[in-house]
């Protein structure tokens, strides 16, 4: 893939959600929560004490930042410095970065927990691999993965996404190939299942928890 294009897509991603920042967080506060990502949250920390360490990537602004920072030692990761703003409100207590997660160099077996909720769908498929090898090297033997990931293939940009005035970027594989890939990372595939997209009332994704083997 050449090197501008990724740059372009992820470009296009960071002043997506810096524009519809504020609008996208009244829309979630707006919609009664399923309680599915909690209880995905819940079997990824399930059995972590408070000296955990959980990197949250692509945090947003916030919202399971704050639910995780209340109960370990979250790093928080996103591309839009618009989401890190609602996020450093929303979860004081979690470490923020600015990064493109694929620029990401953690120290190995770092973390005990990644949470990669909606974001790595907005990653340039082509990258997929090699982020879930990076993954896997970053948490420790017996570390857990909750990531969100496609349910069909497709990669392509929507305009004024949900009505919030931006344009945005999205590159995803099927369900079968994203948990190939995981597993030819190393991952032991623990759960995986589609559900339903919640903020669009359409659509599926593929919900997984996986774990490094020890």
């Amino acid at each position: 893939m050449p090197a501008g294009r990724s740059v372009d897509t992820k470009r296009l991603v960071a002043e997506g959600y810096d524009r519809i920042a504020g609008g996208l967080r009244s829309r979630r506060r707006a919609t009664p929560p399923s309680g599915r990502k909690q209880t995905y949250l819940e079997r990824l920390t399930k059995g972590m004490g408070r000296d955990a360490r959980v990197l949250d990537l692509g945090c947003g602004p916030g919202e399971q930042a704050a639910w995780l920072s209340a109960r370990f030692y979250v790093v928080g990761v996103d591309i839009s410095p618009g989401q890190l703003a609602l996020a450093q409100a929303e979860a004081p207590n979690a470490t923020l970065l600015l990064a493109d997660m694929c620029s990401l160099a953690f120290k190995p077996s770092s973390f005990d927990a990644i949470a990669a909720i909606y974001s790595i769908i907005h990653v340039p498929r082509e990258e997929h691999a090699q982020l879930f090898a990076t993954l896997y090297d970053t948490l420790r033997p017996r570390g857990r993965l909750f990531a969100v990931l496609g349910a069909n293939t497709w990669e392509g940009t929507e305009e004024d996404w949900l009505d919030l005035g931006a344009t945005m970027f999205w590159s995803h594989f099927d369900a079968t190939t994203g948990r190939a890939l995981l597993e030819q990372a190393g991952f032991q595939i623990g759960d995986a299942k589609v559900e339903p997209d919640e903020l669009e009332g359409s659509g599926a994704h593929l919900f997984v928890i996986a774990e490094r083997p020890q």
